[in-house]
């Protein structure tokens, strides 16, 4: 065939070539680029990837609100607003740390401490940042979501104690969770998450706060939502019903407003507890927001301690309300209620000289009870000694705790020869049972243990109740409700007559002409019951003890109960240097008794108003944290 008749192909394998060249330069390219975007870049956008899938947004469930016995409010709620970061939605946590402390003035060192106690939990747990926003702030924040979709503003609720102080040491307050307590509540709280520090906040906190919920969100990578993918609800915690009348709470609270000390009234029959006061007291609602450093320090610079449950954290001597447990040790140990002691005004023991407070002749043991002769009792300790008073004390649930329901109560202490031993390293030494056996030397009690013991002496089986603040549980949703009454499985053994003895001098005490608390007698009300006073210096600096600096004057107590047949209440006052239990202690309690058993006979002061609270402002911020490590409860929500 001629070359001429033949084709060129030429030109066309070079566009073929060209083509391959081309075709295999794009597959290159394409490859490249997914390896950029898979290999190079593909946890960013794996995590633009879930984040345009969901983001589930924790809801906390509603706190139970707090009733006393009459169904009024003492706790409820209010709206606030938490804020929340999502770890997983930001590439430079401590920069988003750092934009919210320089938004919202907050210690970036708090923050960055939030942040590291949530490192246990799953990168799709929301840390909590902060609480208790102001309006200005929540819009501060919104102002920004597209910038930094990690932050998200939820709407949460606010504790908020209507009784302000009256109720403090009753309820407690809440406060952000601690380590231990997150470990402990593993799954039930998370870290930021407030829960109770003390009172019945602590006490019933899984009863209170309920079950949180979770909704579920779709959103867009500008952390816009987009949908609500799945919500389930929270479960709202239960409704608390306590055993506390709230017109005597705030009778006992007004009586304690420029003193130092406790009262409490309970049932003797039940062990509900009526009122439970502790003074000076601090204001729970404090706790529901940012404390201020000024507050904090405030508080825990109060030298009497405002924070201390002074009914069952601080024991004392009892002084002369001891003599009743006395009585009770000499009548079953073969002292006849006839037996009498001449009192000259004072007698010599061991070699020492030993006063009473007055001059009052030959008595017997309900004589005795009445004008607390002091001599009399000196006599029975000496012959009695200090282990047979030690086993009347533990019969009446002295030297351990009672039981109630509240944290952190002291049992007190009981002396014996065997604790000497223990404790001291030495013999216990007779002359020391002398003190012992007024309610003075190395005894101690709180005014709850004193009052549960003056139950038993109430109760004529004798029965020693457990205190108690729990009165009914109500669900919210379900209506079930749950009863609490601890059965009484101690009672004080009484041979015949003695009982009877012991009250007979009880009874004599307020209705009987020289009693020591006669003036404050209640026609009607059949009060029995027994003055005290305690040396806080030595005898011969407390012969004036009116003319002492007031802390150095004597404690004063009185307990109470009524009415004398059938006890259905019981009191128990101390008043820190009162003097004397007379008149600084026994006003209060005859009067809650009155209110008890004619309600509407006393009238019921009108405290101030709890303020609700208030967040603190814009600018106090950065002295609004405590230091970290303070042992001190933390701020709540």
């Amino acid at each position: 065939m001629p070359a001429s008749a033949r084709e060129d192909r030429r030109p066309l394998l070079r566009r073929i070539d060209r083509l391959a060249v081309g075709a295999f330069s794009l597959l290159a390219l394409l490859l490249g680029v997914y390896w950029v975007h898979q290999v190079l870049r593909g946890d960013h956008y794996a995590r633009l990837a879930e984040n345009n899938r969901q983001r589930s947004v924790p809801v906390n469930a509603p706190r139970g609100f707090v009733l006393d016995r009459h169904g009024r409010l003492l706790a409820e709620n209010e709206p606030s607003f938490t804020l929340l970061l999502y770890r997983r939605e930001t590439k430079d946590v401590d920069g988003s740390l750092r934009f919210v402390s320089s938004l919202l003035e907050r210690s970036l060192e708090d923050l960055r401490r939030r942040v590291e106690a949530s490192r246990a939990s799953y990168e799709f747990v929301p840390v909590v940042l902060d609480d208790d926003l102001t309006i200005a702030e929540v819009g501060a924040v919104e102002a920004h979501a597209l910038e930094h979709p990690e932050l998200v503003v939820q709407t949460t609720e606010r504790r908020v104690y209507t009784q302000g102080t009256v109720t403090a040491h009753l309820l407690g307050h809440l406060g952000e969770a601690s380590p231990d307590q997150l470990a402990a509540r593993a799954g039930r709280v998370r870290a930021g998450e407030s829960i109770g520090q003390k009172g019945i906040e602590a006490a019933y906190q899984d009863l209170l706060a309920g079950t949180s919920g979770l909704r579920t969100f779709v959103i867009d990578s500008f952390g816009r939502e987009v949908a609500e993918l799945d919500r389930v609800d929270p479960l709202p915690g239960n409704t608390l019903v306590l055993n506390i009348d709230l017109d005597l709470q705030k009778i006992a609270d007004d009586y304690f407003r420029d003193k130092v000390g406790s009262a409490v009234a309970l049932d003797p029959k039940s062990g509900e507890i009526l009122a439970l006061v502790s003074a000076p007291a601090f204001d729970p609602n404090v706790f529901s927001r940012r404390v201020s450093r000024a507050e904090w320090d405030a508080i825990v610079g109060n030298a009497d301690r405002p924070l201390q449950n002074r009914a069952i954290q601080n024991v004392y001597s009892p002084g002369s309300v001891w003599k009743a447990f006395v009585a009770y040790a000499a009548l079953t140990h073969g002292i006849e209620r006839s037996e009498t002691v001449h009192c000259p005004g004072s007698a010599t023991f061991y070699g020492r000289r030993f006063r009473c407070h007055g001059v009052h002749g030959t008595v017997d043991l309900p004589t005795a009870l009445q004008v607390s002769c002091d001599i009399w009792f000196y006599t029975m300790g000496k012959r009695l000694g200090v282990d047979t008073l030690a086993e009347a004390a533990r019969a009446f649930g002295f030297g351990r705790p009672t039981g109630i329901d509240l944290s952190s109560e002291k049992p007190g202490n009981v002396p014996s020869s065997a604790w000497s031993r223990a404790v001291r390293k030495h013999p216990w030494y007779p002359g020391e049972t002398i003190s012992v056996a007024i309610g003075q030397g190395p005894l101690l009690v709180s005014s709850l243990q004193t009052a549960r013991g003056f139950a038993a002496l109430a109760n004529p089986d004798g029965a020693l109740p457990v205190p108690h603040l729990f009165r009914i549980g109500e669900h919210v949703r379900s209506g079930a409700r749950v009863a609490y009454r601890p059965p009484v499985t101690e009672r004080v053994s009484y041979p015949p007559g003695v009982r009877e003895s012991i009250v007979e001098g009880l009874w004599r005490v307020v209705n009987a002409p020289g009693g020591t608390a006669h003036r404050y007698r209640v026609e009607g009300l059949d009060i029995c019951g027994k003055t005290g006073s305690v040396q806080v210096v030595g005898q011969k600096e407390a012969k004036k003890t009116h003319l002492l600096p007031e802390k150095l004057r004597d404690h004063a107590w009185f307990a109470a109960f009524a009415p004398r047949d059938d006890a259905k209440i019981v009191v128990v006052v101390f008043v820190e240097n009162g003097l004397h239990g007379s008149s600084a202690a026994a006003p209060l309690a005859t009067r809650l008794i009155e209110a008890y058993l004619r309600p509407g006979s006393v009238p019921v002061p009108t405290p101030p108003a709890a303020p609700l609270p208030e967040a603190t402002p814009p600018g106090g911020a950065a002295t609004a944290e405590r230091d970290p490590g303070s042992p001190a409860p933390r701020r709540g929500t």
